[in-house]
């Protein structure tokens, strides 16, 4: 089988084997046989044998019924293919998908129609389903093991599937009936970036990012904005696991854990930090049963914190995102927008959710809140950069007041020759912070050697 990873073009496929070469019985034909066969004798629920077990079952059938297949002619080989569809996730679980080096994501936009993102590239495969049934079928297994409903009656589901897995999925009616399922099943890296890597990816400049370790390691909050994929939550996670030698961090993420803070001695495997993961737990069973993000920002506060670092801000939460900033507790969270500009909108919107407030009074908190704001973007040669780092002046007259600190300025995309895209630009330093914000470092511990260069106009 072709693997995605050995080389070739991008439009390359990862194919599926000949099903019309070796035999008689179509692949399909074969599995529901098998299937049926193998259940007669079942003795324990198919969850409770093993994947040794019940592939020996398998294998068993096939060799005294003497089955000859289209697929293959190895009885291990149809043996294997059989026990992923029976009791895997099909091609997923059968050619290892998750543990593919550079995986990021599986997006199934329909039961025959499979793309797979590695190191950033999305890619068509040739990967599918053997039906829409089938497609349904494999999801409803992975949401089953960990208790979500997905069924007519809720038509679209998400949950954390273990090893860093997330899952969201819809089923007809939300999709067309044809279609059977769509799916997105994204790996969540906790592979710590670390701060040379990001310097190393030009994602960032040595000064840019000195600048916003200082402002979080001495109380200045600030708020990561971009599209998906953008980088937020890879530069947050930097910055925070820097900040976590020294700093008590209260993180908050949504169904599944991304970050990792925590330090061990080498020697005795014992904590020598101060880090608090939580993650929201939703029940769509019983939602008052709910843990949600503006749950754990509640609990927060009682855990004296030194940073609150909810992952990001989606909804309702954004009104105690920012009244825990307001509290002189430091935050540092991401959010979807298109740029600096638009990120106080954005935050104010989704607070609006939780509290029907005049938006002066909330631009007002939002001011006071997020002193720093941070731009992210992807860009076409698939690099991640910050765009864009903003200090909020005030809110005055309804009119937000900042200025632009660092920017990223594109001056072209050159189209090389094999479809890949160079960026030229460069990384610039605009203005001085204000004396206000000079202060409130110096105020929270900063020396005025660490202040001093970012308070001189730009030479």
């Amino acid at each position: 089988m072709h693997d995605l990873l050995t080389g070739g073009s991008p439009n390359d496929f990862l194919v599926k084997p000949d099903l019309n070469v070796h035999g008689n019985l179509p692949y399909e034909t074969a599995l529901s046989q098998v299937r049926e066969r193998v259940a007669v004798n079942m003795q324990k629920n198919l969850e409770d044998i093993s994947e040794t077990d019940l592939k020996g079952m398998i294998l068993r059938d096939i060799e005294s019924n003497k089955v000859k297949c289209a697929l293959t002619r190895d009885p291990i080989t149809l043996a294997n293919y059989i026990y992923h569809d029976m009791a895997g996730l099909s091609f997923i679980s059968r050619e290892g998908l998750f543990e593919k080096e550079g995986f990021e994501e599986i997006n199934i936009n329909g039961w025959d129609d499979v793309e797979i993102v590695i190191d950033g590239e999305r890619r068509k495969t040739d990967y599918g389903f053997l039906s829409p049934q089938q497609a349904y079928d494999i999801m409803l297994r992975i949401f089953r093991r960990t208790k979500t409903a997905f069924d007519e009656a809720r038509p679209e589901a998400t949950a954390d599937i273990g090893s860093g897995i997330r899952i969201t999925a819809q089923k007809p009616p939300l999709i067309d009936d044809e279609r059977g399922i769509s799916a997105s099943i994204r790996k969540v890296n906790r592979v710590a970036i670390t701060r040379e890597r990001i310097l190393s990816n030009q994602t960032i400049t040595t000064e840019m990012m000195r600048f916003l370790e200082l402002c979080l390691k001495h109380g200045v909050s600030m708020c990561i904005s971009g599209e998906t994929g953008a980088g937020k939550t890879t530069l947050a996670g930097t910055l925070l696991f820097d900040a976590a030698d020294t700093l008590r961090i209260y993180t908050i993420e949504e169904g599944a854990r991304e970050w990792d803070f925590i330090r061990r001695d080498p020697a005795t495997n014992k904590i020598t930090n101060s880090v608090i993961h939580t993650k929201t737990r939703l029940n769509k069973e019983n939602p008052t049963l709910n843990i949600d993000q503006e749950t754990l920002c509640k609990l927060a506060l009682r855990y004296d914190p030194d940073i609150v670092a909810p992952s990001e801000i989606r909804g309702r939460e954004a009104f105690e995102v920012m009244s825990i900033a307001n509290t002189g507790h430091t935050v540092c969270t991401t959010i979807h927008s298109n740029g600096t500009a638009d990120t106080p909108g954005r935050v104010v919107e989704l607070a609006k959710k939780a509290y029907d407030m005049a938006d002066n009074t909330l631009y007002a908190m939002f001011v006071r809140a997020f002193p720093i704001l941070v731009h992210m973007k992807k860009g076409d040669d698939r690099g991640r950069r910050v765009t864009e780092i903003c200090e909020v002046l005030g809110f005055k007259n309804g009119e937000l007041q900042s200025q632009m600190i660092f920017s990223f300025r594109t001056e072209d995309n050159i189209r090389n020759p094999d479809g890949s895209v160079r960026v030229e630009g460069e990384f610039a330093r605009v203005s001085p912070i204000s004396g206000a914000l000079a202060q409130r470092l110096l105020d929270k511990g900063a020396t005025r050697k660490e202040i001093e260069y970012y308070r001189r106009e730009n030479e």
